[in-house]
């Protein structure tokens, strides 16, 4: 039997209908959406720690339905030109270089000829990108040691508390609560107890697709729907004792797979904007994906770009979708 929702959630989907019949026009509007990983089980998907950042492949399908119900699906370039049309142009980006990239949502975009971006952290490196917080979630998940080795190992981390053993809906619940309760940690120690976990816990474990390889992403180079570009640590980048060589470097390793990169760069960071605008004068030219919502406004900014970031109960529900995309129009 189907969870029954939250009376806020009806509300939500409700209020995203009645949006999407308004007459207030979306002529001429465009928006980039962002999504991480693609997983082969909708119920994986939809755990809580996870629905944030995952879709699966009913949700994956879903949002292209809805899309294409009212809104024209385009190149990241198309959705960065300024235009006239009554339906809004939508681009839809990839984050992180998984490999569902190649065996789950490419073949879907195929089989309707809808273009799509994919930015990969570092084709040499072939570890793929997810949140910090969610590659500590997943660190936990898998552990199902019956003294919690993860656990424990956040504990001689200064994270206590973590949740330890099973693997159900029970578990993942109490995962997404103590992540919760850790908001105030700094990113960069985020980031060194993500890494620590990743070596030690996740790598090379087969619950766990790899990044795409090198022969993967030149095969869908060429097949014509996705382009690659640069998916941009910005905290590592800014220590970095040389970020322009840093730059530099990603774009030649990216240009050795593919035939005509993106020079448009995706960051991995919510916000940060002090740091960015650090390197956006490292070339004027220079334009950031951030991963902030909003939709693209002509004359705005455009060295850093808005991407609405999509998971799993978005994905999956069209009221949902477009109250919190209607939302966030300019008044």
């Amino acid at each position: 039997m189907p969870r029954l929702d939250r009376p806020q959630d009806v509300v939500q989907r409700l209020r995203g209908h009645w949006r999407r019949n308004l007459s207030e026009p979306l002529w001429g509007r465009s928006a980039i959406l962002a999504l991480n990983r693609v997983l082969d089980s909708e119920d994986e998907a939809r755990l809580p720690h996870r629905r944030d950042t995952c879709l699966g492949p009913e949700s994956l399908a879903h949002l292209i339905a809805t899309l294409t119900e009212s809104a024209q699906i385009v190149s990241l370039e198309s959705a960065l030109q300024l235009h006239h049309d009554q339906l809004p142009r939508i681009a839809l980006t990839i984050d992180g270089g998984w490999r569902d990239v190649a065996t789950r949502l490419h073949p879907l975009l195929e089989k309707l000829a809808f273009p799509a971006s994919v930015f990969l952290p570092d084709p040499m490196v072939r570890q793929p990108w997810m949140p910090d917080r969610t590659l500590i979630a997943e660190a936990l998940w898998h552990d199902e040691s019956a003294r919690g080795r993860v656990a424990t190992r956040l504990s001689e981390l200064d994270l206590p508390g973590a949740p330890r053993g099973g693997q159900d809906e029970r578990k993942s619940q109490a995962i997404e609560d103590y992540l919760q309760t850790q908001q105030k940690a700094k990113a960069p120690r985020l980031k060194e107890i993500a890494q620590t976990l990743w070596q030690e816990e996740l790598a090379g474990r087969h619950q766990l697709e790899p990044a795409l390889d090198a022969f993967s992403v030149r095969r869908l180079d060429q097949a014509g729907l996705l382009r690659f570009g640069q998916l941009t640590d910005v905290a590592a980048l800014a220590a970095s004792t040389d970020a322009r060589r840093a730059l530099q470097t990603g774009q030649q390793r990216l240009s050795r797979l593919c035939r005509e990169p993106l020079s448009i760069r995706a960051c991995t960071d919510p916000g940060d904007i002090e740091t960015l605008d650090r390197f956006t004068r490292l070339d004027a030219d220079a334009r950031w994906l951030t991963r902030t919502p909003g939709w693209l406004e002509p004359g705005s900014d455009t060295r850093r770009l808005p991407r609405f970031v999509i998971g799993q109960p978005l994905a999956s529900s069209a009221g949902r979708l477009f109250d919190w995309l209607l939302g966030h129009l300019p008044h």
